[in-house]
């Protein structure tokens, strides 16, 4: 069945009439259209009339981290596969993944590994992470945009909710910005605020007089609403969105996963070096392998052999594609990314969450357990004994995969990338389109 978002996109007399009869929240969809200077194809013309869009040029901003575009990239394709002129802009390493995932790139600013150490470098106390998404990374990243922008000019930027160069060139180009959340909890209020606080100065340098902002005009909201905190609602312009995973080009996956045992675990602390350390890894394979018949575990950022001798049960890689991978566990150990964390609800899988540290994780494993889909571990509380105990309890007790199962079937009811695109620019409409769909509302 189509979905509402696919009819405000297609046929406006249709749109008017469910938006009569309360359309609620999504009202917001046919208003973007016109926040964005993009309108509705049709208002006022026949019903049923057919509008091809204009190519537009849409430019793709990500911080440099596989979790950050992951998230962003479905949109990006679909924008793509709608004959949209797109590019994705980050630092060298990303920008080769996003042409290797078939999406035109340019390289702006460091890589992840030189920024982190630029931002270190430069406050060497616990507020490094904070600068290095803010006045570290923009500052880097903003000089490239603008060269890009100087030889081909985006018509509208999406970026990934943690990446703030490319929401300061939109402002600086005065032209329409959408913030594209993860699949995971807003960040706190103070925490939103802190960022904001620290992108003051580089504003002022280039916009003085405007406020720094965190998000654009409108903000794609990518968490499943039984993750999705309260704040939210402080946000401007929330449009809740299909959540849809994503972990790269297709690929072949490895031999032995066609014989994999079952039951069995998969277990990842994801690739940032600061959440994902072999000896944590270890802590975690060694407390799961003796109740599965097979353990899974990527090591990210390290080395196979920097987890010693494993269990025979025990297969480990660098990385392995998710998509690959979850249709064959049955449960997910993890630190609470917003990759793994909604591969185990769209699977319908238990999942036990272990926070490393960041604000996000910790989110996801509180809202996770509360909404009965798994169980989660502050981080002194993570040792072989407890963890083995909850892996079990998620084995053991059907409740928890049922949960799972549910949430992720209620995600596919809202709009898909291609429904949001079609939504965002269906055509250019100018100041009679907007005023007739004004006139609608």
């Amino acid at each position: 069945m189509a979905s509402n978002f696919a009819l405000l996109a297609g046929d406006p007399t249709i749109a008017a009439g469910w938006l009569s009869k309360g359309g609620g929240q999504r009202v917001l969809a046919v208003e973007m259209a016109f926040v964005l200077g993009a309108g509705v194809a049709g208002v006022g013309a026949q019903s049923g009339s057919s509008v091809r869009p204009e190519a537009m040029r849409l430019l793709f901003t990500t911080f440099p981290a596989y979790g950050h575009f992951h998230p962003l990239a479905p949109l990006a394709l679909a924008a793509r596969d709608a004959d949209h002129d797109v590019r994705v802009a980050s630092g060298p390493d990303l920008a080769s993944w996003a042409e290797s995932c078939g999406l035109p790139a340019s390289s702006v600013g460091p890589g992840h590994t030189d920024i982190q150490r630029a931002a270190q470098s430069r406050y060497p106390d616990e507020t490094w992470t904070a600068h290095m998404f803010t006045d570290v990374w923009v500052s880097a990243a903003l000089p490239g945009l603008l060269g890009l922008s100087d030889a081909w000019r985006p018509e509208m930027i999406v970026h990934e909710e943690q990446e703030y160069a490319g929401l300061l060139l939109a402002a600086i180009l005065g032209i329409p910005c959408v913030t594209h959340s993860w699949h995971a909890p807003v960040r706190p209020a103070a925490g939103r605020r802190r960022m904001q606080e620290l992108l003051v100065p580089i504003w002022a340098e280039h916009l003085p007089g405007r406020p720094a902002r965190t998000s654009g005009e409108i903000y794609l909201d990518a968490c499943p609403a039984p993750l999705q905190s309260d704040e939210v609602a402080e946000i401007e312009g929330v449009l809740p969105v299909r959540p849809v995973p994503f972990d790269g080009p297709p690929v072949d996956g490895p031999a032995w996963l066609d014989d994999l045992p079952r039951p069995a675990a998969y277990v990842t602390l994801g690739t940032v070096p600061v959440f994902s350390t072999a000896e944590r890894l270890q802590l975690i394979v060694d407390a799961v392998a003796p109740l599965v018949a097979a353990v899974v575990v990527t090591t990210g950022p390290n080395p196979v052999e920097a987890l010693g001798e494993a269990a025979p049960n025990v297969w480990a890689t660098t990385y392995l594609p998710q998509s690959l991978l979850l249709d064959r566990v049955d449960l997910v150990v993890s630190q609470g990314g917003a990759g793994g964390t909604l591969g185990a609800l769209l699977h319908g899988l238990p999942h036990l969450v272990l926070p490393q540290g960041g604000q996000s994780q910790i989110s996801a494993a509180q809202s996770i357990q509360q909404i009965g889909a798994g169980l989660s571990l502050d981080s002194a509380a993570q040792n072989k004994t407890s963890i083995r105990a909850a892996a079990m309890a998620l084995l053991e007790d059907p409740a928890y995969k049922s949960t799972a199962t549910r949430v992720g079937l209620e995600l596919q009811g809202r709009p898909s990338p291609a429904e949001v695109i079609a939504i965002l620019l269906r055509s250019h409409g100018g100041r009679s389109a907007q005023s007739q769909l004004r006139a609608v509302l």
